[in-house]
């Protein structure tokens, strides 16, 4: 079957809330797919920052086999030997000490949620997060997401959620009450346009949980597992949570979510108060378990961090071809953002549009930045044929 019959066919049976490309993926290897037609893309999109190792990475590939053939699902009503090795794995690479699985990022945050509320006792329910944010889509995790658009239509909100403006300690300070128990935010925002937090202002943060008893819980669903070129990125700015959300890149692309803390917060989560019916699927653990091994395995992160300086340098060289739409480029790692001038912005989902017709995959994010996200296996000669497409499609624009 062709896209548009595959495209026929789907827009006749499902919800319309997704803007499609007019692509069936139907194969991918490595930082490449191909559609229904035969055509070949090269992904820097990775599936918005989850197939890290890219696609059908072989011993992911093996892991999933193996376990599917021995068992897929017994609900958390017993142990399987995959989420105790997973959990085994987050915790000896972590600050933390105990670990809660789901299947998503925004089941990870949920459960972050009901962690620091119970936590902090009754009357202390309030969670202060960042203006431009995003934490998911469940309703607390959309209240909870500092940006307006993602409200509409959907009033009334749970309650207990404020948003502080990005950039400024200042302003979380004058939101805390006697009800505030704990701080939301991501390291880098990915959503509202690749803005990393200042370590300065990170660490700011920390003081100010610190000196009023809150919690200080990192959202590290796009940013964790060595998207920015390290396991989490937190660690490169020298601040500590206490409580940590991941999912995305956990299963390279089987879906799994968890949620970290320390001993003395995990007590209060006690039986019955949280659960999950399908979190840690063995088939998605044994998955996670192969990531986070060739992750961890030597060198892997300086050849994330050696090919995120190559990026960023050809992504400055592009912006100062082309200043009329871009200004310059953001981000760590593998996350990366080229800024776009007001005459670019104009652009931006033309370019992603173009792109695509070119054969290479990315978004435009926070209507600012084009962003990049590909699999952090992919190498400098990938890079170098995304940065031939992409002055191609801007020399149009020229």
């Amino acid at each position: 079957m062709t896209n548009a019959e595959w495209a026929t066919r789907g827009n006749k049976v499902f919800i319309g809330t997704y803007s499609r490309f007019p692509a069936a993926m139907v194969r991918g290897s490595g930082c490449r797919l191909w559609d229904a037609d035969g055509k070949e893309y090269l992904d820097f999109l990775a599936g918005i920052a989850v197939c890290s190792l890219g696609h059908c990475h072989p011993a992911v590939t093996e892991a999933i086999r193996r376990q599917a053939g021995d068992l897929v699902h017994v609900s958390n009503l017993f142990h399987t030997p995959p989420q105790i090795e997973l959990a085994e794995l987050l915790v000896n690479n972590s600050f933390a000490d105990r670990v809660f699985m789901c299947n998503s990022g925004a089941e990870a945050n949920e459960a972050a949620i009901k962690l620091a509320r119970i936590h902090s006792g009754e009357g202390r329910y309030e969670i202060i997060s960042l203006a431009g944010s995003f934490h998911g889509r469940t309703l607390a995790t959309v209240a909870a997401t500092g940006q307006p658009r993602f409200h509409q239509g959907f009033e009334p909100l749970p309650q207990g959620f404020v948003h502080a403006e990005f950039g400024d300690p200042g302003t979380i300070e004058a939101l805390i009450t006697p009800q505030t128990c704990a701080v939301l935010c991501e390291p880098l925002q990915g959503e509202s346009g690749v803005r990393p937090l200042d370590p300065g202002y990170i660490r700011a943060i920390r003081d100010l949980c610190d000196r009023h008893g809150l919690l200080l819980i990192f959202d590290e669903v796009q940013t964790g597992l060595g998207r920015t070129g390290t396991l989490f990125a937190h660690e490169q700015l020298g601040v500590t949570p206490d409580i940590m959300t991941l999912a995305k890149a956990l299963g390279n692309g089987l879906p799994i979510g968890a949620m970290l803390t320390t001993e003395r917060i995990a007590a209060s989560l006690t039986v019955g108060t949280h659960a999950s019916t399908f979190g840690g699927n063995p088939v998605a653990a044994a998955a996670a378990v192969e990531v986070l091994s060739i992750m961890l395995a030597d060198g892997f992160m300086a050849s994330v961090r050696e090919k995120s300086a190559y990026f960023v340098g050809k992504l400055e060289a592009v912006a100062r071809r082309y200043p009329h739409l871009a200004t310059g480029v953001r981000g760590r790692g593998l996350l990366l953002g080229l800024v776009l001038t007001d005459k670019g912005i104009e652009h931006g989902p033309d370019i992603v549009q173009q792109m695509f017709t070119e054969g290479a995959l990315i978004n435009f994010a926070g209507n600012r930045v084009l962003r990049f996200v590909p699999p952090l296996i992919v190498d400098t000669a990938e890079i170098d044929q995304l940065i031939d497409i992409l002055c191609r499609v801007l020399d149009r624009l020229a």
